[in-house]
């Protein structure tokens, strides 16, 4: 049985890096810079910036951290993906203060984890001679320990990586966490990219990973391929993680990242587990990443979608009202600030007609109401959607100016 390690977690924002990925979305500086802004305003501490330092103009990133150090000075900042020294020092000068080192569980592709093959492959230059990637565990080890302590002389954190984690063995995971903790590693932190892996699984890696290094902590990059998001994530958690790595909406390519409303939701709600940010500016968070990508949300995306707390309007729910507004939503939405609501539609019946006329303040008599609920349902025929309540309203007064 798993059990709990830690109340608190540290949710590491990767929407900057993650959003310019999602099919559809281009952020220029200024979207960055709002996005950056709004986060770091609800209590997120903790960001990645960028992968490599060749997708933005210097300045820009400069910019960026400039941000973040100026609203909480105490912020994680990573530019990730580094595999030489030179990069430690071009991203430490830019005033990041955490990097990624990584490498794969699986070496016959750990071509794609030292600097940039495809380009030196494209200029027809021998990548494998200039790359050198590690052909096993103990070559990957032994590069990554002087970047490690070259790293800490800079005053930058480590965070040592094993990616494509599903391709790993049990040995392999447990020697990875020991060797890089032992070198100065801050974290050892664990990608399933693809999201080939179930909560099960991932809580069993984390637990040797864990156990091979209780001191240092460990985090995990986790994908929502079958919609276990937050389960993969929680999953973690229970098992000793202490960072995860999230985006706003979930944005990225393929099937997503975990939605960082959705984890902090459940942890905080269901575990009892701080984040440290700010549950009821969720709403406006979503409101804000679809502004800037575009791209929207579902309707009734958990936590934060407008109809996400919104229920159709049968005459069980408006009796249940006048005993308990909780017994269907569990939750009030007011928590993310969010609206809870319900809706008048072809389930509904004269109590949840009343019920929802004396919300708009609109006066009936008893004997008026079936009338007006078979008036709403007609029109919800013609309009093929929920009547706003102005539309309610002006059924409404017809019938009770015909009655």
């Amino acid at each position: 049985m798993l059990c709990w390690l830690t109340t608190w977690v540290t949710l590491r924002d990767i929407t900057l890096r993650t959003a310019e990925q999602t099919p559809g979305a281009v952020l220029n500086p200024a979207e960055r810079l709002r996005l950056l802004r709004a986060l770091v305003e609800i209590g997120v501490t903790s960001f990645q910036v960028t992968m490599g330092l060749q997708r933005h103009p210097a300045e820009q990133l400069r910019e960026e951290i400039k941000l973040i150090k100026s609203l909480n000075p105490e912020a994680e900042i990573e530019i990730g993906g580094v595999t030489v020294k030179e990069s430690i020092d071009r991203m430490a000068d830019l005033g990041a203060n955490c990097t990624s080192i990584q490498g794969p569980a699986n070496f016959a592709i750990s071509a794609f984890y030292v600097g940039d093959t495809a380009r030196m492959a494209w200029e027809g230059k021998d990548w494998r001679k200039m790359a050198k990637p590690p052909k096993s565990l103990e070559e990957l080890v032994e590069r990554n320990k002087p970047l490690i302590n070259y790293a800490k002389k800079r005053g930058v954190k480590i965070k040592a990586s094993l990616n494509m984690l599903h391709y790993a063995t049990e040995e392999n995971t447990e020697r990875f966490a020991r060797e890089m903790a032992n070198a100065g590693a801050d974290y050892v932190s664990l990608h399933d990219g693809p999201g080939g892996m179930g909560p099960q699984a991932i809580a069993y890696a984390v637990t040797i990973a864990k156990k091979a290094t209780p001191k240092t902590k460990i985090a995990v990059h986790l994908h929502n391929t079958f919609g276990l998001g937050v389960a993969v994530n929680v999953a973690a958690v229970q098992a000793g993680a202490e960072l995860l790595e999230l985006a706003v909406n979930g944005y990225c390519c393929a099937a997503s990242q975990a939605d960082l409303a959705q984890v902090a939701a459940a942890l905080e709600i269901f575990y009892g587990v701080d984040t440290g940010i700010r549950l009821d500016q969720f709403t406006a968070l979503r409101r804000l990443g679809e502004d800037i990508t575009r791209i929207p949300v579902a309707r009734n995306n958990p936590i934060t979608g407008d109809t996400y707390f919104i229920w159709n309007g049968f005459d069980g729910m408006a009796m249940e009202l006048l005993v308990d507004p909780l017994i269907h939503w569990c939750v009030d939405g007011s928590v993310f600030g969010n609206k809870r609501g319900w809706v008048i539609d072809q389930t509904s019946g004269p109590w949840a007609m009343l019920e929802k006329l004396m919300e708009l303040g609109i006066p009936v008599e008893k004997s008026e109401v079936e009338a007006i609920l078979k008036g709403v349902q007609a029109e919800l025929l013609i309009r093929k959607r929920t009547l706003t309540h102005d539309e309610i309203r002006s059924v409404a007064m017809r019938v009770k100016g015909t009655a």
